[in-house]
């Protein structure tokens, strides 16, 4: 019978080879991101280097601020939104993560008390710009028609899947021929691969957030307020309101330098991540009760109609131009009402 062979130019079969091993090397590591719930970072400033430079391609992984050490690298958002990238120089569990830049001279002005943070696993130097350029829509648009064409050279180009030639079970070629589809088999499957390390890479690309390794702390030092300490309020204690079981005082030392307001910031310690925080004040002292519904406290609580919880109390001084100081030492309160108060059971707020 005539025969009717289409046979793939040089450069299409290279195409498909790389393309399917490539492809392979984007689900592996596809697969690697996925469990280990990692998180691509593009470093797009430079007080990290040279360690980190800009430009680089990072992974993150979620971790416990509990289990971060000096010395590690970790991604956080700032008070201001931004994600700042720098290495751990101390971890207190009461005042926090401090952080800097590699390159900077002096450590980030804020402290970060957060409950957790990106732990950076390892960099590559330069893969940004590669990850940053793939997300342009040109490359969309180019990586589709890579896609298409791939799957066409498998499967809708004349004779894909087909022998090369038509033959019968009897016919002593027809063992070649099984040959030859079974290898068309297999070029489709690389077809499929290979248009999976097009579309992979897009959409990851898509999700990679970009990193700040910030200079701010820098740019201060050199600055004249940059010698100057922000001073946190100092010996907060807490005492019982008299005659109010409801109720609990809270008194601290003004800094040395006078700040611009005092807020008290607020958690329950079964649930750090949720902070309230009061408003701006000038006072050095803020009255903490179960009786109202407007303060930090009611806004912690809500409408909750029982509850058995120790909270956590820090107070921070704000000074002008939107700067903070370091939190003030720690206090505890108790806060407990039964659900049939008062018909029976307590309700009450106690220093603890």
């Amino acid at each position: 019978m005539k025969q009717n062979n289409v046979r793939l130019a040089g450069w299409e079969r290279w195409l498909l080879n790389t393309g399917a091993a490539l492809g392979l090397l984007c689900l592996v590591l596809a697969g690697l991101a996925l469990v280990l719930g990692m998180k691509p970072l593009i470093v797009v400033s430079g007080s990290m280097s040279p360690s980190i430079p800009v430009g680089s391609l990072a992974l993150a992984v979620a971790t416990p601020a509990a289990d971060i050490a000096p010395g590690q690298v970790v991604s956080v958002v700032s008070f201001s939104g931004n994600r700042i990238t720098h290495r751990v120089v101390s971890a207190d569990p009461v005042t926090g993560l401090v952080l800097k830049g590699d390159a900077n001279p002096v450590s980030d002005l804020q402290p970060y008390t957060v409950v957790s943070v990106d732990r950076v696993v390892f960099s590559v130097p330069f893969l940004g710009y590669v990850t940053g350029w793939l997300s342009s829509p040109l490359v969309f648009g180019l990586g589709g028609l890579v896609c298409a064409y791939l799957l066409y050279l498998a499967f809708f180009r004349p004779n894909a899947g087909k022998p090369d030639g038509s033959s019968s079970d009897s016919d002593p070629a027809a063992g070649g021929s099984r040959q030859r589809a079974q290898g068309r088999k297999w070029r489709g499957a690389g077809a499929i691969i290979a248009a999976l390390a097009v579309v992979i890479p897009l959409g990851i690309v898509n999700r990679v957030e970009a990193t700040q390794a910030a200079w701010t702390a820098s740019a201060v030092a050199n600055a004249t307020i940059g010698s100057v300490k922000l001073d946190a309020p100092g010996g907060l204690t807490c005492t019982q309101v008299t005659g109010d079981p409801f109720s609990v005082k809270l008194v601290w030392i003004p800094p040395a330098m006078p700040p611009s307001g005092y807020v008290v910031r607020l958690w329950d310690n079964a649930n750090p991540g949720a902070v309230t925080e009061s408003q701006s004040q000038t006072g050095t002292s803020y009255t903490l009760s179960l009786d109202s519904a407007q303060g930090v406290l009611g806004v912690l609580l809500g409408i909750l109609d029982s509850y058995d919880k120790v909270l956590t109390v820090q107070v921070i001084a704000k000074y002008p131009h939107g700067w903070d100081s370091a939190p003030a030492s720690r206090t505890t309160i108790h806060a407990k009402k039964d659900l049939l108060y008062p018909l029976v059971g307590t309700k009450y707020l106690s220093c603890s």
